[in-house]
C-alpha cells in the first residue's frame, strides 16, 4: 500500500480560514517554527494540575516539521493588542488504511492534541475558534477524517462542537505479582520462540498485522517502518522498549512499551503489539520479559481489542483483565467525525471496527 504525504499549509489556506473565521477580537493563525518557543512558554506557565507534561518546542516540531504523514501545524490564538499567544491547538496528520471491499487503501486522517487556553481568556470561545480553523485547514488539505483522545474535561467542549464518539476503548490491567500467570490460568508458551531487544524499529524487519485482523476489522494504521521510527526512535520526551518476537530467524510479532508512572503507580504501558501467527505466545513471551527486566512496576495496562478477537484473546492469556469503568483512573474515549463534503468526508468508525492502540494517539 502506498503512503501518501499529506501537503504543506500554504498562505493562501490560512488567509482563506481566517476570513471564514470572522473573528476581529482575537488573531488566529499557525506557528511559524521559530514561534514554538511561545508555544512552550505558555505551557510551561500553566498550572501543573492542567499541564503534567509541557509541551515543548521539540516535541511540536516533532509533530509539525518531522512527520512522515505530512506536515502538521500549530493553530495559536493570539491577543491582537499585546500579539501574546493565549491559546494552542496541533493537529498532525497520521495515516489509517480501510478495508472498502477489495484490497486495503490508504485513509489519511488528523489528529488534534495538546489544547490549551490560558485562564483569562477562556469562556470567549478561543475553543472554539482554534478548532474552526484546524479543521477548515484540514479540509482545505483534501483530509476527510480527523478525530483526538482527550481528557475527560475536554470531552463535553467536543461533543458540543458537533463531533461524534466512536466509543470507549476497553482499558485492560495486569497486576506486576509473581506468580499471576498461573492464577490467570495461562496457557504453556509455544515452542521454538525467542524474543530480543531491539534499539529502535529503523532497519527492522517486522512482521505484517493483517494475519490479526479479521474481515470486519475495516479501519487500523498499517504498521511501516517509516511511521514507525517517527513514532518511537525519533520521540523526542519517551524512550521506548522495542521487543521482537521471532520463529528461528523469522520475526512473527513486534510488542513496543513504556514505562511510566500514572497517578502513583509505575507502570509498564503496552503502546502496540502485532503479530503475524501464535499471538497469545508472542504477548506473552514479550510482556513477561518486560515485566522482568527493567525498572519494577507495579501493573501492566494495554487498551483496545474490540475491533481484534486474536488480540483480545492474546490479552487475556498474557493475564489481562478489562478494568472496569468505575476503576479506570481516566476513560479513554476516542472522538472526531468527518471533514469536508461528498467524496472526501469518511464518518468516524466506530471502535467495534477499528482497531486502534496507543500507537494511534499521542498521550503514550
Amino acid at each position: 500500500m502506498t503512503s501518501p504525504v499529506v501537503p504543506a499549509v500554504t498562505e493562501t489556506m490560512i488567509r482563506s480560514a481566517a476570513a471564514r473565521l470572522g473573528r476581529d477580537d482575537i488573531v488566529v493563525t499557525i506557528a511559524r517554527p521559530d514561534e514554538y518557543v511561545q508555544i512552550e512558554a505558555l505551557s510551561r506557565a500553566a498550572d501543573s494540575s492542567e499541564m503534567v507534561t509541557p509541551l515543548t518546542a521539540d516535541m511540536v516540531a516533532w509533530f509539525v516539521d518531522e512527520n512522515p504523514c505530512g506536515r502538521g501545524f500549530m493553530v495559536v490564538a493570539r491577543d491582537p493588542s499585546t500579539r501574546a499567544v493565549i491559546g494552542y491547538f496541533l493537529f498532525y496528520p497520521w495515516l489509517l488504511a480501510r478495508r472498502t471491499g477489495g484490497l486495503p487503501e490508504p485513509l489519511p486522517s488528523f489528529l488534534y492534541v495538546h489544547l490549551y487556553v490560558a485562564p483569562p481568556y477562556r469562556r470567549r470561545r478561543v475553543f472554539a475558534a482554534m478548532t474552526s480553523f484546524g479543521l477548515d485547514l484540514v479540509d482545505q488539505l483534501g483530509v476527510g477524517l480527523a478525530y483526538t483522545v482527550p481528557n475527560p474535561r475536554s470531552t463535553p467542549g467536543f461533543l458540543k462542537f458537533g463531533m461524534t464518539q466512536a466509543g470507549r476503548l476497553p482499558f485492560w490491567i495486569r497486576p506486576a505479582i509473581p506468580g499471576w500467570g498461573l492464577v490467570a490460568a495461562i496457557a504453556n508458551r509455544a515452542p521454538g520462540l525467542t524474543v530480543s531487544h531491539r534499539q529502535g524499529i529503523a532497519g527492522a524487519e517486522l512482521p505484517d498485522i493483517d494475519a490479526m485482523l479479521p474481515e470486519s476489522t475495516m479501519v487500523w494504521s498499517p504498521r511501516t517502518v517509516e511511521h514507525l521510527a517517527w513514532r518511537y526512535d525519533r520521540h523526542p520526551d519517551c524512550a521506548y522498549e522495542i521487543r521482537v518476537v521471532q520463529r528461528g530467524e523469522r520475526p512473527i510479532g513486534c510488542v513496543i512499551t513504556r514505562r511510566m508512572r500514572i497517578k502513583r503507580f509505575r507502570t509498564l504501558v503496552v503502546c502496540d503489539a502485532w503479530f503475524s501467527e501464535s499471538g497469545s505466545s508472542v504477548l506473552r513471551l514479550a510482556v513477561e520479559d518486560a515485566l522482568r527486566s527493567g525498572d519494577r512496576v507495579d501493573l501492566a495496562i494495554a487498551f483496545g481489542g474490540d475491533a481484534s478477537p486474536l488480540y483480545r484473546e492474546a490479552l487475556r492469556r498474557t493475564g489481562f483483565l478489562v478494568c472496569p469503568a468505575f476503576l479506570q483512573p481516566q476513560p479513554v474515549a476516542v472522538i472526531g467525525g468527518g471533514v469536508g463534503g461528498p467524496g472526501q468526508r469518511v464518518e468516524l468508525p466506530g471502535v467495534s471496527t477499528w482497531h486502534i492502540v496507543p500507537s494511534d494517539w499521542d498521550v503514550f
